[in-house]
């Protein structure tokens, strides 16, 4: 380990080496922009759940390698014995080893994810009655020193992102110029270039693709510099926790976007004052109902009576 890896968790490695040395289990509470949670047993990490990243779940039927209706079904059966890792497997649905590392990816990019967005504090706790344990952990778990190294050689990254303009808060757009022979066959950058539309920030393109937060600001990195992407879109605000995946697809309505009428915008009753005439009096639309219709014009065969 390099004299900078165990310094780049911060308060969260400092944490985990404590725990590391109780064989510590429970769960190990993030505080931060948005923060998240790192599920620990015996001293080693298994899990690791953030709003900021896509966890196992997302990344298997976001990316469609798992249906709505395997998941389903093995849930079902498997995950009131925790058992939904062997149920998928014994299911064929997804083979143990292909399963073991989208879940590993998935604790890396939560840890990652959150060093990323800031870390303000940490606590660690039991594991209560009301704790939903991880569907999908990482057995044995990982170990702190591994966990500092993966999180240290994605954040050597970030500089360079950084000179580029590439935040997670930015929304990027696609360049003012077409540039599709640069694209290829490559069938992620086709989907993040699709998803970016000035309103997805990296996070929002993340969930909705099914891929890890680095796997997709990694991509975004390289398409800027060749210029696939602009990141002249206005960065979003401060992060707000949403869980997933409500807030995977932050598309507006047209009809959001319409501007509300208010009373008295129009400026009518000053209009008709200047005029001479009075305001027009107000009153509720049910009132017109009861109003008398006028009475039809007489028919021509009347007229001659």
């Amino acid at each position: 380990m390099t004299a900078g890896e165990p310094e780049v968790l911060g308060e969260i490695g400092r944490c985990l080496q404590q725990l590391s040395r109780e064989r510590f289990s429970g769960v190990l509470r993030v505080e931060g922009g948005p923060g998240g949670a790192l599920w620990v047993r015996d001293g080693l990490v298994v899990a690791a759940t953030t709003p900021a990243a896509p966890g196992p779940e997302s990344l298997l039927l976001r990316s469609g390698r798992v249906s709505e209706k395997d998941w389903t079904d093995a849930y079902t059966t498997g995950a009131p014995a925790d058992r939904l890792a062997a149920e998928l497997a014994e299911r064929g649905v997804i083979g143990e080893a292909g399963l073991e590392a989208v879940c590993l990816a998935a604790l890396f990019d939560a840890v990652f994810a959150m060093v990323l967005y800031g870390v303000e504090s940490c606590a660690a706790e039991p594991v209560g009655p009301g704790d939903r344990r991880p569907l999908l952990p990482v057995l044995p778990g990982i170990g702190h020193e591994r966990l500092a190294r993966e999180t240290a050689r994605r954040m050597g990254y970030v500089e360079t992102w950084r000179r580029l303009g590439l935040s997670m808060r930015v929304r990027p757009v696609p360049p003012a110029v077409s540039v599709p022979t640069l694209l290829g066959a490559d069938r992620i950058r086709r989907a993040v270039l699709d998803r970016a539309n000035g309103r997805r920030t990296p996070r929002d393109i993340a969930f909705v693709l099914g891929k890890g937060l680095f796997a997709v600001m990694s991509e975004i990195a390289r398409m800027v510099e060749e210029g696939v992407l602009d990141l002249g879109g206005s960065p979003a605000g401060e992060v707000t926790p949403v869980p997933e995946p409500a807030a995977e697809d932050p598309d507006e309505s047209p009809a959001s976007r319409l501007p509300r009428r208010h009373p008295g915008n129009s400026k009518i009753n000053e209009v008709l004052a200047a005029a001479g005439g009075g305001p027009i009096p107000s009153r509720p639309l049910l009132a017109l109902r009861s109003l008398p219709l006028p009475s039809p014009p007489p028919s021509r065969e009347s007229e001659g009576n």
